[in-house]
Formats: structure tokens, C-alpha cells, sequence
């Protein structure tokens, strides 16, 4: 789950309200959700996200409304190892102990220093394709908040005093390099934790086709956080309509589009066009600058049959999805996304 891209986006279509926002940065034995897990809870009471199987939220609740109206961030800390109602009052008999950092939030926030909204701004670097690294001070104290973002194209979103950045900007392009997701961090001389998350773009699926069977992968892509592309030449069937969860219906031939548009390698790709010569181009288009996930449609031996008399690549997905005995559109767009999310998830 793009845990920072459902926040983004919740608390866009929510401009008006304010919001608390829960981020796990710590965690001690087993849990159900990891350190970087988010959650937002608003002003009325209304909650995005999870950060655990549902014995914690109730009592965020509470802290969230505090925050929100003394404008305070605070750290809070859930121990699930106890059994009885001692520990912060629910006695779950888990495993593991949570620490939360809960801070007030809202679209139009301006970090310390800076003088216009942070968040379009990165959602504006996230929509381009690049990644954001940040990094705030953990502190109950609002008055010591400090928040910086750091893009992979070496760009400074936000401020801070000058000697603060200059050891900050440092730990941001290490922390992008090293490809963690979250990392809590001292910095020498300064007062503190530092808090430094990812924030990646949407993982980009192009769909070639727009068949019935499409249709559940695309609506379950879009549900979890994939930027989905459908291009089919067919009017009737690549429209808003039939894909209204889909970000992008191009109208176009398969081989027209990829006359003029690169496949980044870092996306996902399903042929599911029906069409054996069709398939056979857009593969043999693709071999030559392979995506991160290939798949296309169908028996391994007609996949086989579209690359002869060359031999198919064995990173070519075919039959796409895991082999779960899926039958029927919808279980099977469980299993392709599946196989992807396995892939996304180097799992």
C-alpha cells in the first residue's frame, strides 16, 4: 500500500479540514502494520488509513481530536504484549509494542520557514515520476517542528535554519540511495530525533486492451494505488464509462502508441488485447526495452508461438497471475494483481 499517496490524496479532496496524522516510526517485536504505516484522522472524527487491525484506532481518536485543536504533535506508544487492561487500557495480547507520532496536518500546511503549501508541491514531483524524501524533527514541542523534503532530482522543498540544513540535505540523499522506506535518525550537535519516510509515485500499469476481463484488474489496480494506463483502439469500450477508475484512456492502436511513447522500465505491462498478431507486435516491441513486469494473456503456448521462430524470455509472465486455481474475471485479477503486488513487494 502507498500508504503516503492515499494521505496526499484524502486530505486534498478534504481542503477545508483539518486532520491528525499517525505514523508509525518504531516497533518492537511482531505488529500488524510496519514503521512507515499512516493513518489520517479528521476534525469530524472521520478516518483514513489503518495502522492496526482496528484495537488501536479508537484510542488514536482520542489523541487526534487533542492535537487538532491545540495544534501540538505528540508521541504516543502502545504496548500489545499485555494481556490485561493495564498497559494503555485494551489489554490486546499481541506481540509487539507501537510507537506513534501523531502531528497536525492539513492540505494548505506550511512547514516552519517556508511560505506556501508543501503538499501540492510534492504531489506535483510525485505526479512527474520522482521520489521525495523528507525529514521532521520529532518533538511534542511545536514551536522546535522541523520539516524538510529532499527530491531525487536534487531539488530542497521547504526550510530550515542554515546550519540545520546543511547536516540535514546530507542524511536525505543517503536515506533516498539506501532505498529504505523509513529511518529514525541523531544528528550530531542537535537536539532530537529526526524522522526521515519516502514518498514514491504510484506504480505505473499500462493495460493494452480494454476487454470485460480489464475490467476488475483495473478497478482493484486503482484500489491498490497503481497509476493505470488502458490503450485500445475502441472508443466504445476506452472510455470513462467502462474504466471510470482508470488515470489515463488512450484511444489509440497499440503499435501507434508505442511509435511514439517510451514503456519507463520501471512499470508494469499486461497484453491483454485478444488479438494474436496485435499481441505479437506489442511483445516483440517490448523484449527490445523490457518493463520491470511483462505479462500477456493466454497459455504459455501461444505466448511462445507469438516470439517464434526466437525463443521466449523466461521473465515473460505467461499465464499471467499466481497460480491460485482462479476462475472467471474477478478471481482472476486477484491473481495478476497478486503476482504483481509480489513483484512490486520483492517478495
Amino acid at each position: 500500500m502507498n500508504d503516503s499517496y492515499r494521505i496526499l490524496k484524502k486530505m486534498k479532496e478534504k481542503k477545508q479540514q483539518r486532520f491528525a496524522m499517525a505514523t508509525i516510526i518504531a516497533v518492537d517485536g511482531s505488529t500488524y502494520r510496519h514503521p512507515g504505516a499512516k493513518m489520517l484522522i479528521g476534525e469530524d472524527d472521520s478516518q483514513y488509513g489503518t495502522i492496526s487491525a482496528g484495537c488501536l484506532e479508537e484510542d488514536l481518536a482520542y489523541h487526534a481530536r487533542e492535537i487538532i485543536n491545540h495544534r501540538q504533535p505528540k508521541t504516543v506508544i502502545y504496548d500489545l504484549r499485555s494481556e490485561d487492561d493495564l498497559s494503555w487500557g485494551q489489554g490486546a495480547g499481541c506481540n509487539g509494542s507501537i510507537r506513534v507520532y501523531v502531528e497536525p496536518n492539513e492540505w494548505e500546511y506550511i512547514p516552519p520557514d517556508h511560505h506556501q503549501p508543501i503538499w501540492p508541491e510534492v504531489e506535483s514531483v510525485l505526479n512527474n515520476g520522482s521520489k521525495v524524501a523528507s525529514a521532521k524533527r520529532v518533538s511534542d514541542d511545536d514551536a522546535q517542528r522541523v520539516h524538510l523534503f529532499y527530491t531525487d532530482n536534487g531539488a530542497v522543498l521547504g526550510d530550515a535554519e542554515t546550519g540545520l540544513k546543511e547536516k540535514i540535505i546530507p542524511e536525505l540523499k543517503r536515506f533516498l540511495i539506501s532505498g529504505r522506506k523509513i529511518e529514525l535518525i541523531r544528528l550530531a550537535d542537535v537536539e532530537g530525533e529526526f524522522l526521515l519516510e519516502l514518498y514514491e509515485p504510484r506504480e505505473q500499469l499500462y493495460i493494452f486492451g480494454a476487454g470485460p476481463d480489464v475490467e476488475p484488474i483495473a478497478r482493484l489496480a486503482s484500489h491498490l494505488d497503481f497509476f493505470v494506463t488502458i490503450i485500445d483502439p475502441k472508443t466504445s469500450r476506452c472510455n470513462a464509462e467502462i474504466f471510470p477508475t482508470a488515470d489515463q484512456l488512450i484511444p489509440e492502436h497499440p503499435e501507434t502508441y508505442l511509435q511514439k511513447n517510451n514503456i519507463p522500465q520501471t512499470s508494469y505491462v499486461l497484453i491483454m488485447t485478444h488479438s494474436f498478431q496485435r499481441d505479437q507486435t506489442i511483445l516483440r516491441d517490448l523484449i527490445a526495452s523490457p518493463p520491470q513486469y511483462l505479462g500477456v494473456l493466454g497459455p504459455r503456448l501461444r505466448t511462445t508461438r507469438l516470439m517464434a521462430p526466437d525463443a521466449l524470455p523466461d521473465w515473460v509472465h505467461s499465464p499471467i497471475g499466481l497460480s491460485i486455481g482462479a476462475e472467471g474475471p474477478e478471481e482472476i485479477s486477484v491473481s495478476i494483481m497478486a503476482e504483481l503486488l509480489k513483484i512490486k513487494n520483492k517478495k
